[in-house]
């Protein structure tokens, strides 16, 4: 087989496997409360909102949210239009876009690696945690990184080839569309590892190759695409906006973290990799043709930790060097015997991997207890783990280190679809005010509050505002009246209600986070008080 068919076959394979990793089971599971929920629900009231306005002010409950600009809902929005307004639409812009980046670094490493390393590139990449889990969560961090990931590959790209360059756009492109989807953050992600490359490498591009006036233009028609329109027809948006993402940077910040946050959650997203990650990566910072790549990795999550305000979504991107400089390296070892060091590290990482399999699947069925799994659920999934952990131990006890990474690429692609399917619904539904939505819109039109705090999900399947409050009294009031009226809170909240209303708070529907309350019982309750 030529090497051309050969990255062809590779990139079909990609596409089919990954694809089905990220889309599977998309619409199966209801969406968690807050974030996921929030993201929908500004979305659905985007799609379905009259007038021009709609487009370049988001609301969430009918109210201006001017967390995020509009973008990223106007592809959710465009994805209900073709799909319906369901989870699997919403999802499915995330999945696709971690998709198109997975395959992006599969063509950008096919000419530096060949088709083994950027399969392997690839492969790390699908299947590090963080990856693979917001693939499938509706928020801004997959897009954005789409973003991130294009414009800095091809600058990469761009800064091999040799002098004299034509003028890049894609990068500044990619710049500008990062910052429609999440703020001036974005140009700086795109364009923080290209200047460290850039002055990194040999020779440097001169001001005529980098084009920066025409680059600049570019960059500035895109976003005013988007900030013109809100200038003209909301100036205090623009003030909104700025002052929210100003505040992530002072003592008040929303999700304040230390210092050393990302050192601890970077490796957390690349699990299972992080584990035999070392060797590939001190090599990295030796060799002169990926220090690029290690400038990438080490100027995401210094960046971010400028800011007060810290997630750990937010440093999604740093997974993409990480799988660059750590897949290829792997792929190699599993058809070579990987060097002595690098032996230790593979036999190291592999009997971690044993040990966490063997407690997970046993961790399994006490863990069923919090969340309402079924005993054939977790008996699959504890047989698959051990499955995985035997095959993998079978490979060490055989010394042969250079296929555990094969062995835990097949516990990935074993295990999430199998999470997917049987765990996901299980603990969403714990995180979700789906259920309770449907028993609201079945009882007929009745008021709703949302106590001590928003209820995303419950507004977005009930298709209309809550009543937000964390009065007692504005409850009382409402409870004690004959029509009926619902009450929706979480699980901090349970004993307060109760004994704030007594005998009035008849429990509808409850899980161990979320509750459903009325002022009359259900009707199976009242069917059975009559008979009685």
């Amino acid at each position: 087989m030529s090497e051309r068919a050969r990255a062809c076959a590779g990139a079909l394979l990609l596409a089919v496997t990954v694809g089905a990793l990220f889309t599977i089971d998309l619409g199966s599971y209801p969406f968690l409360d807050p974030d996921e929920a929030r993201h929908a629900e500004v979305a659905r009231e985007m799609s379905e909102a009259p007038g021009v306005r709609r487009l370049f002010l988001p609301t969430l409950e009918l109210e201006p949210y001017r967390e995020k600009p509009a973008p990223f809902y106007w592809l959710v929005s465009l994805s209900y239009w073709l799909g319906g307004v369901e989870e699997s639409s919403a999802r499915m812009v995330t999945a696709l876009g971690g998709l198109a980046i997975v395959l992006l670094v599969y063509a950008f490493m096919l000419p530096r690696a060949g088709t083994e390393g950027a399969l392997g590139a690839a492969l790390v990449l699908s299947t590090a945690a963080g990856w693979f889990g917001l693939s499938r969560f509706v928020n801004l961090d997959m897009t954005l990184g789409a973003c991130v990931a294009a414009g800095v590959l091809a600058g990469l790209a761009w800064l091999d080839n040799p002098s004299p360059r034509a003028r890049p756009l894609v990068p500044y492109a990619a710049a500008g569309a990062a910052t429609l989807v999440k703020g001036p953050i974005g140009a700086v992600l795109v364009g923080g590892p290209l200047v460290l490359a850039g002055l990194l490498g040999r020779p440097r591009p001169s001001l005529r190759e980098l084009g920066i006036i025409r680059g600049l233009a570019l960059y500035a028609g895109i976003v005013a695409l988007l900030w013109v329109p809100i200038a003209l027809l909301d100036t205090s948006y623009l003030a909104g906006f700025a002052s929210t993402n100003l505040r992530r940077f002072g003592p008040d910040a929303p999700h304040a973290e230390p210092l050393w946050y990302y050192l601890v959650w970077l490796p957390v997203l690349f699990l299972p990799w992080t584990v035999l990650a070392g060797p590939a990566i001190v090599r990295a910072t030796r060799d002169p043709k990926q220090r690029s790549l290690v400038a990438y990795l080490d100027f995401v999550p210094a960046m971010l930790t400028v800011a007060s305000g810290k997630l750990a979504t937010y440093a999604l991107s740093a997974l993409v060097p990480l799988a660059l400089i750590v897949g290829p390296e792997l792929a190699r070892g599993v058809r070579r015997d990987p060097p002595p060091g690098d032996g230790r590290i593979l036999r190291t990482g592999g009997w971690i991997a044993v040990a966490v399999l063997v407690a997970a699947a046993i961790a399994v069925w006490p863990v069923r207890r919090r969340f309402p799994l079924a005993p054939s659920a977790a008996l699959v999934l504890t047989t698959a783990g051990l499955g995985w952990a035997i095959a993998t131990a079978a490979v060490l006890l055989r010394s042969r280190p250079g296929l555990v990474p094969a062995a835990m690429l097949g516990t990935t692609l074993t295990l999430y679809p199998l999470a997917t399917h049987l765990v996901a619904p299980a603990i969403a539904t714990q995180y979700s005010d789906r259920d309770a939505a449907q028993l609201i819109r079945a009882a007929g039109d009745a008021p709703v509050i949302a106590f001590a705090g928003r209820a995303p999900s419950l507004v977005f399947y009930l298709g209309a505002p809550a009543i937000r409050t964390d009065d007692l009294a504005v409850v009382d009031d409402l409870f004690a009246t004959d029509t009926l009226v619902f009450l929706v809170t979480g699980h901090r909240h349970f004993a307060e209600i109760e004994h704030r209303l007594g005998a009035r708070a008849h429990r509808w529907y409850g899980t161990k986070r979320r509750a459903l309350y009325a002022n009359r019982p259900p009707p199976a309750q009242d069917e059975g008080n009559g008979s009685r």
